[in-house]
């Protein structure tokens, strides 16, 4: 299947073509001015040089923003291709009450948490920066808010599921020329699990 990620990969190739360029024009030139004219210094030759590198630097900036730094606008529907998965989840025995899910904490200077939980045949285990636990009336909570949920489909949701579900929120980039420019066409841009339980009485600690 033909992905505009070939444009992005041109780029960069273009881009080291072109410091190869850089580094035997600057030796080129500078052998020139000392053998051809004798001098160990042209103000005309480090300016040309100076603005090579220059060119280089920007050019390198500007990919290298399109490809490690994108941050797409998730509401962008021209970028970004976006759905929501829904599961009902499976209710675990515990030592001393049944649970939704498992919040497994660790004790370290770069203190982390993972929520353990299971739907039909799956186990899940999401790190907390990809994931929140949601059981107040309105199920789209602070941290869920970042993300585009839609707030009547996570009530019906509700009903259906008796607030015990996980909704899946992926999204993709679309395969566009822009995005391919940073070689993300097609890949997935986030992924972000909101994990909805009746109370925190189901949340085992």
């Amino acid at each position: 299947m033909w992905s505009w990620n070939v444009l992005g990969v041109a780029l960069w190739v273009a881009l080291i073509v072109y410091l190869t360029f850089i580094v035997q024009n600057i030796r080129k030139r500078r052998l020139r001015m000392i053998i051809e004219r004798h001098h160990s210094f042209e103000w005309g030759n480090f300016a040309i040089s100076i603005a090579e590198i220059a060119i280089f630097c920007l050019a390198l900036g500007w990919l290298a923003g399109q490809s490690v730094f994108d941050n797409p606008n998730l509401n962008d529907q021209t970028r970004i291709s976006a759905k929501v998965k829904y599961q009902s989840l499976i209710l675990q025995p515990g030592a001393s009450k049944n649970y939704y899910v498992k919040v497994d904490s660790s004790k370290t200077k770069n203190a982390s948490q993972n929520y353990i939980f299971y739907t039909a045949g799956h186990k899940y285990t999401v790190p907390s920066r990809m994931a929140t636990v949601s059981y107040e009336d309105n199920p789209i909570n602070v941290t869920a808010s970042t993300i585009p949920f839609k707030l009547a489909k996570l009530k019906q949701m509700d009903d259906r599921y008796q607030k015990a579900y996980v909704a899946v929120y992926t999204a993709r980039y679309k395969n566009t020329a822009q995005n391919g420019l940073g070689m993300h066409a097609g890949k997935v841009a986030t992924r972000f699990f909101l994990i909805r339980v009746p109370d925190t009485s189901f949340i085992k600690k």
